[in-house]
């Protein structure tokens, strides 16, 4: 995850989402990648990275109940420890704020319940995409809907948009924060985004319900001595006489 993506949000409109969905809504662009908009609408809501979407989105459906179950990409490192989240489920329904106004939820609840099979009133679907070939869409849909503009927007860009958003919503503890990107520790969460440049209220993001994880979140000392760090950086930015 380069800093390049991390820093293009500070160059994007804060409806930058809103803009990508209309152009990959066009007759156009369904008919040249029809599978496009089911990706793009994970990403949106669920921050996922493009290695997991080529595991496979579950998605489930019932009783206006939308639940994803995603396999995490980054379980274990080089040393064969435990790292990431193996299984996290987020749960949104159609009274999650922000549901009512989310093309990407409208168009999800839709697809699961016309594409995905019935089982005991469930309905249920696999979303999945190619990773090469989603990094490729995105970049090319990012040019075709701001073609004047330099920066390159790729799937990373909409789970650093994801993290902003968290970071920025002071009613999302940083478990449940870490549960949501996949992570294993709270701190990991600190190499993503940045809470200026989340969203404050629903307008372009769903709140989840819900979230499991497999591994319970480990609480790393490190966050403990960034607040303190923050604090003592505010007060003294008190004491100093206002020019």
């Amino acid at each position: 995850m380069g800093k390049a993506k991390k820093g293009a949000l500070k160059n994007l409109p804060s409806n930058w989402q809103d803009d990508m969905w209309r152009t990959a809504s066009s007759a156009e662009w369904r008919a040249s990648r029809p599978k496009l908009q089911r990706a793009l609408a994970i990403l949106w809501l669920l921050g996922c990275r493009p290695a997991e979407i080529a595991s496979g989105i579950t998605i489930g459906w019932a009783n206006g109940t939308l639940v994803f179950e995603v396999k995490g990409a980054k379980i274990v490192d080089a040393g064969d420890r435990e790292r990431g989240q193996p299984i996290r489920q987020v749960v949104f329904n159609r009274d999650s704020l922000g549901a009512a106004e989310s093309p990407a939820f409208a168009f999800l609840a839709d697809l699961v319940q016309t594409e995905g099979r019935n089982e005991a009133g469930i309905h249920k679907l696999v979303v999945t995409h190619d990773a090469d070939y989603l990094y490729n869409c995105v970049v090319s849909l990012g040019k075709a809907t701001y073609p004047a503009m330099r920066t390159r927007i790729s799937p990373y860009v909409f789970r650093n948009q994801f993290a902003s958003d968290l970071k920025a919503d002071p009613t999302v503890s940083l478990e449940d924060a870490a549960k949501l990107m996949g992570h294993l520790s709270d701190y990991s969460i600190g190499k993503y985004g940045h809470a200026v440049h989340g969203r404050k209220s629903s307008k372009g993001r769903v709140t989840p319900v819900a979230v499991r994880a497999t591994r319970p979140v480990k609480h790393s000392p490190k966050v403990d001595r960034l607040a303190r760090f923050k604090a003592a950086s505010a007060a003294k930015r008190k004491q100093q006489p206002k020019v």
